[in-house]
Formats: structure tokens, C-alpha cells, sequence
């Protein structure tokens, strides 16, 4: 009998184009996310995107529709600045815009 060699490799979740995520920090409960494996960061549609220094240091400030098609519903966020990178739209025009980092999470882990 051969003995089978255990793998140490994490378990990779199998995750559609499509899913539902929660992002905690941000304080979004539950957001579609379009999922593109070959990006190096993903972006947020945000508006009234506002940089400001603080005791803190930089910070971002920003709202979001979390539901799609759905302009009242509306999350407040406030995070630090990590960067701004000159990025290019999907139009061709390139924008400088602020980078953050934030926890992602499976919304199903959250219902």
C-alpha cells in the first residue's frame, strides 16, 4: 500500500464572475463584486471622493451605493490614504485616484 503524501497548499475557494462580498472595515454589509483574475487591485465605485490630512495622517473619504440600481441606499466611509496611482478607465482616460486597502470578505461567511 502506497501512502498518500498530504498536501500543505491552502484550500482555494472556487468563486464565480459574479459574488456577493462584505467589506467589514468599510462598513458594507453586502456589495456585488465582478471578478477579474487578471487585475492586480480591484476598484469601488465611489463618489464624493475627498482627500484630507489628519492627526492620523491622510485620509480618504468617500460614499458608495452598496445595492446596485439603488442611489438611496448610501455607506459613508473614511479610511486611510495608502496611495494614488494614475489609472486608466475603461473610456481610455487616465484619472489619478486614491488606492486603500480593506478587508474582503465571502458575504455568505456573514448571513
Amino acid at each position: 500500500m502506497v501512502k498518500k503524501k498530504q498536501s500543505t497548499a491552502p484550500i482555494k475557494k472556487v468563486i464565480g464572475w459574479r459574488e456577493w462580498l462584505c467589506l467589514p472595515d468599510l462598513g458594507v454589509q453586502s456589495i456585488k463584486a465582478k471578478v477579474d483574475t487578471g487585475a492586480r487591485s480591484s476598484s469601488l465605485h465611489a463618489f464624493d471622493v475627498s482627500i484630507e490630512q489628519s492627526p492620523e495622517g491622510r485620509l480618504v473619504s468617500f460614499k458608495v451605493h452598496p445595492i446596485q440600481h439603488d442611489s438611496k441606499s448610501t455607506v459613508s466611509c473614511r479610511v486611510p490614504l495608502f496611495d494614488q496611482r494614475w489609472v486608466r478607465s475603461s473610456n481610455g482616460k487616465r484619472e489619478y485616484r486614491p488606492v486603500i486597502r480593506t478587508t474582503v470578505e465571502s458575504w455568505m461567511n456573514n448571513g
